[in-house]
């Protein structure tokens, strides 16, 4: 027989329970319940030492999560901004580049006629 099978007869052997036991499941069976806890004792159980921590994270993250969106939406209104500026920039000067030649072209029609 292996340790593993000896080991699982001795921990799943039957064991006769004490004096009293079947008294004693029968009484807490039929105790009153105990009563149900407000709801200011059941805000206490957060303000207790390892719950704080909890608590704490929770609310960090809580604040964290739309600002972390404020922030994103605010960087992609801004790139979408500098990408309409750099366009505008761009149809501007085109435009002004245009302007320019008709200018020129102007101004050498009237040289022309001044000539004739």
């Amino acid at each position: 027989m292996s340790y593993l099978e000896e080991d699982l007869k001795r921990t799943l052997r039957r064991i006769e329970p004490s004096a009293g036991f079947a008294e004693r499941v029968l009484e807490r069976a039929n105790a009153p319940a105990p009563p149900e806890p407000s709801w200011w004792e059941s805000l206490g159980v957060l303000l207790r030492p390892p719950c704080v921590q909890w608590v704490a994270l929770s609310l960090v993250i809580s604040f964290m999560i739309p600002a972390a969106g404020v922030y994103r939406k605010e960087r992609q209104t801004r790139a979408e901004g500098e990408r309409a500026k750099q366009q505008l920039m761009f149809a501007v000067r085109v435009a002004g580049n245009k302007v320019h030649r008709v200018q020129q072209r102007v101004l050498e029609m009237g040289r022309m006629d001044t000539r004739i």
